[in-house]
């Protein structure tokens, strides 16, 4: 009795078997993502899990005519539009590149009628001949290592980048649209206290001339009430002129045509919102790391993973291909006999096929893939650290301006008694009349800074909302605002 003994596998099988398995391992690339930025990401949606994010907080100003303006900006403006367009793009693009995943099947028909002329030319006959023929052709790259994978993961993660950046765009939309709002109402109530301020002066000169003319007053006191009259003339054009900028760069917002006319947008006075308090809005103690749920936080992040997928992608390419073809075709002078099944010519076909050598074109592709990589994290890093920056600063900035308001509040009640006490005694004979133009120029000053304030305290809170993320509005708050006390 013989028995057969088990062959030693070959050497050059060995081999083989020992390179397709290093190729195996070394295809299956990891993330390439730094640990470090890894695990801060995770670290911070776990801590942002549950925080408080502000939504809806377009309603905290009790401001319909705002909102109205916000939904017109929504639907019109232009870079919302263009941004629209990009997300349909990325998700086109996303189709595209998940399309190698899949065979493709095309079909190529043809047909060719040849005339031939037969004998001497003074007895010729013609023959036709027909051809008509069929294919249907196959290919299939088959996702060996992950490549086409990897590739169609990073347009995926593009796309959903860019759905993050038109969320980021809405919102920003939103904020540039109230900012805009509030600097118009702001310098609509500068302009009529300039208004109010040179009819005052005017009444103050003709009072002056009369009193000139009958021997009470010096020409000093008509020639320096003349010179701040004139000054601040000035100062109400410039003033009209920064309200018409105000009024084209909302036109603009909206999608309209910046005309410049106040009436386009606002056909009556309307004061600027009174500010909810903060702590009422944001509780107290509120942390920094819900900017991880920022639109444009994700964005970048979501960036981030695609280079990653683009360096692994690029990290296969130098391994090799396979691919499978086929083709099924006919050929037939008839067109009734085409595809019948007695005359079908098919073929299948593989192709493996292994890079060599390409002047170091895969190699230097890999590097660079994986230095934009490297770029991307600290892209990312700066938009994580400047997010946080932005609510560090929106809290404290909005301290300072309570503080600011507050004195500029008593500023201008005190400014305003002594203006009305400096006239009192100059038309008394106890002060000069320098004396009411100086008490005049601070009440007309504390006016004027503290509607700043007010337009500085709506600007940093648009900012700061910005800052910590979350919707603008909710179509079940739209229009409607919650009760809220206000700041005094």
């Amino acid at each position: 009795m013989t028995h057969d003994l088990p062959t030693k596998p070959s050497r050059r099988a060995l081999i083989a078997s020992v390179l397709l398995g290093s190729l195996l391992l070394s295809a299956c690339q990891s993330s390439q993502i730094s640990s470090d930025i890894q695990l801060q990401f995770d670290e911070l949606q776990a801590q942002s899990q549950g925080a408080f994010i502000p939504s809806s907080w377009l309603g905290q100003f009790n401001d319909p005519q705002l909102s109205a303006l916000v939904r017109t900006a929504l639907t019109d403006n232009f870079s919302l539009k263009e941004a629209r367009a990009r997300i349909s793009a990325a998700r086109e693009q996303a189709t595209i590149a998940g399309a190698p995943l899949w065979p493709t099947l095309d079909l190529n028909t043809s047909g060719q009628r040849t005339k031939s002329v037969n004998g001497p030319s003074a007895n010729t006959t013609n023959t036709y001949n027909d051809s008509r023929s069929v294919d249907i052709s196959l290919a299939w790259e088959l996702d060996l290592w992950g490549k086409l994978s990897d590739s169609s993961q990073a347009a995926e993660y593009r796309f959903q980048a860019q759905q993050a950046q038109f969320g980021a765009a809405r919102l920003a939309l939103t904020g540039e649209v109230s900012g805009a709002w509030f600097l118009l109402l702001a310098n609509q109530h500068l302009s009529e206290v300039f208004d109010e301020r040179v009819d005052n002066l005017q009444a103050n000169l003709d009072i002056l001339n009369n009193n000139y003319r009958q021997g009470i007053n010096s020409a000093l006191d008509v020639y320096l009430a003349s010179s701040d009259l004139a000054s601040e003339q000035s100062n109400r054009s410039a003033q009209k002129n920064a309200t018409q900028a105000a009024v084209r760069s909302l036109q603009l917002l909206l999608g309209h045509y910046p005309s410049g006319r106040l009436n386009d947008l606002l056909e009556k006075e309307q004061p600027l919102p009174p500010l909810p308090r903060l702590e009422q809005i944001l509780p107290t103690g509120i942390s920094a790391q819900v900017v991880s749920q920022r639109f444009d936080v994700q964005a970048s992040f979501l960036e981030l993973q695609a280079g990653d997928r683009d360096l692994a992608a690029a990290h296969k390419a130098r391994f090799p291909s396979f691919t499978l073809t086929g083709r099924v075709g006919d050929s037939s002078e008839e067109l009734k006999d085409l595809l019948d099944q007695g005359n079908l010519a098919w073929n299948l076909l593989g192709n493996l096929t292994q890079p060599l050598f390409a002047g170091g074109r895969l190699k230097a592709s890999e590097a660079k893939t994986r230095a934009e990589l490297r770029q991307k994290e600290q892209q990312y890093l700066g938009a994580l650290y400047t997010a946080f920056d932005e609510v560090e600063n929106g809290l404290a900035k909005e301290t300072a301006l309570r503080e600011q308001y507050q004195h500029l509040t008593s500023a201008r009640a005190h400014a305003q008694a002594a203006e009305q006490i400096a006239f009192e005694q100059y038309r008394q004979g106890l002060q000069d009349y320098t004396s009411v133009l100086e008490a005049q120029r601070r009440a007309f000053s504390a006016q004027n800074n503290l509607i700043n304030i007010q337009n500085d305290l709506l600007q940093n809170r648009v900012s700061l909302y910005l800052a910590l993320g979350g919707e603008a509005q909710t179509p079940a708050a739209e229009g409607s605002a919650p009760s809220v006390k206000t700041a005094e």
